[in-house]
């Protein structure tokens, strides 16, 4: 067993491009890491810097307290899974998992054993005889996932191993790799685009942007707590609407557009750094889930919009609605153009979760109920969150 550490990584490229600028992390013996952030932000980079398969420009790697920048990717004690299953079709899957063993010219019986066992816990013991083809997407990625498992390593990298799968098979699978980790205990990284995946997987997660560590924390306080814009706009699907407002000068109320959102005074005991922004212009913060219709017995205040299209999803309702304020784009509304330069949307449409049952159609005014206490402030200059 063996934890990871990264102090002050860097990776330079020959053409002067600075992936991963002084990445600090660590992850502890056993510990489940998920590595996410939006394509290109260098989250393969240090995955495969981890591996020995890029070049660490600046700073060092060690594995269970040994540096292993100059290490040989073959005696890291390190197994990957990838995005591709890469299986060998003409083998069997005993043969396909025992590869690396017989590579190794380990002994027969310890061979048969490793196999059966990693086979044991992926659950696949029917299917040792099968080849590949006679597997499904998600057969195969446990295959490859035993091949990882029977090197016995001390620490999995995991490169977004599920994104090949349909949706509902990604859910069984998500499951899976979580019991799987938890079985065989060992030190993991593991590297998705896929936030939902993140939360649902990781002990912690990191969240990267353009090759800086932004957040690195359990999964509920960077939903609960995010750091700054970035992370909040990143973090939860539907994304946090992210709103310009001003604070008013005695500090009861701000303004949205044309809305003015009442204030209580006990709104400022967690967010004391709050008073120093009387006048200034803040960014707000709203969860789609903490936008409510419209109830006499719900305590807190209203923002209204215009409802431009509504999701009917059975359990509740997704209702996309317009406000004459500013909204701040969130990074799910970005992509990367072939130069690297992110290009953004336009839409200005803001999006709350609420109960079924309720008559609503696009082009209705709606009022959302929210408790003040779940509004986030973000600093817009500095993009931070203001807390204390």
């Amino acid at each position: 067993m063996a934890s990871i550490s990264l102090n002050s990584v860097t990776k330079v490229y020959p053409n002067g491009y600075e992936a991963i600028h002084g990445l600090d992390l660590e992850i502890a013996d056993g510990e489940f890491m998920v590595m996410v952030g939006p394509s290109g932000c260098g989250k393969t980079t240090v995955l495969r810097m981890i591996a020995g398969l890029e070049e660490v420009s600046s700073g060092t790697v060690k594995i269970d307290d040994e540096v292993v920048n100059d290490v040989a990717p073959r005696d890291r004690d390190i197994a990957m899974v990838f995005q591709s299953y890469a299986l060998y079709p003409h083998m069997s899957v005993a043969q396909n998992i025992g590869f690396a063993l017989r590579m190794k010219k380990l002994p027969k019986a310890e061979i048969d054993r490793r196999v059966r066992d990693a086979a044991s816990v992926l659950g696949i013991t029917d299917w040792l005889s099968r080849k590949p083809a006679q597997l499904s997407g998600g057969q195969r990625q446990r295959v490859a996932m035993g091949r990882a498992i029977v090197r016995e390593p001390s620490v999995f990298l995991m490169d977004e191993p599920l994104s090949n799968l349909d949706a509902k098979l990604r859910v069984q699978m998500r499951a899976e790799v979580a019991r799987v980790q938890k079985r065989i205990g060992v030190a993991t990284l593991y590297v998705t685009h896929d936030q939902t995946e993140a939360m649902t997987l990781g002990h912690r997660v990191a969240v990267m942007r353009a090759g800086v560590l932004q957040q690195c924390d359990a999964p509920q306080t960077l939903y609960d707590r995010p750091t700054n814009l970035f992370v909040a706009g990143f973090i939860g699907s539907p994304s946090m609407n992210l709103i310009e407002a001003r604070l008013s000068d005695d500090l009861t109320s701000f303004s949205m557009g044309s809305q003015t959102v009442s204030l209580p005074t006990d709104i400022f005991e967690r967010r004391p750094r709050l008073r120093g922004f009387a006048g200034q212009m803040v960014v707000v913060g709203i969860r789609p889930e903490d936008l409510h219709a419209p109830n006499a017995n719900r305590p807190g205040v209203d923002v209204s919009g215009v409802v431009e299209l509504v999701e009917a999803l059975g359990a509740e309702l997704l209702v996309h609605f317009s406000m004459d304020a500013k909204l701040v784009q969130s990074e799910l509304s970005k992509h990367a153009d072939e130069s690297g330069e992110e290009v953004t949307d336009t839409g200005q449409v803001a999006v709350a979760r609420i109960e079924p049952g309720y008559a609503v159609r696009a082009g209705d005014k709606f009022t959302f109920r929210v408790d003040p206490q779940r509004f986030e402030f973000f600093d817009g200059a500095t993009e931070q969150a203001i807390w204390i």
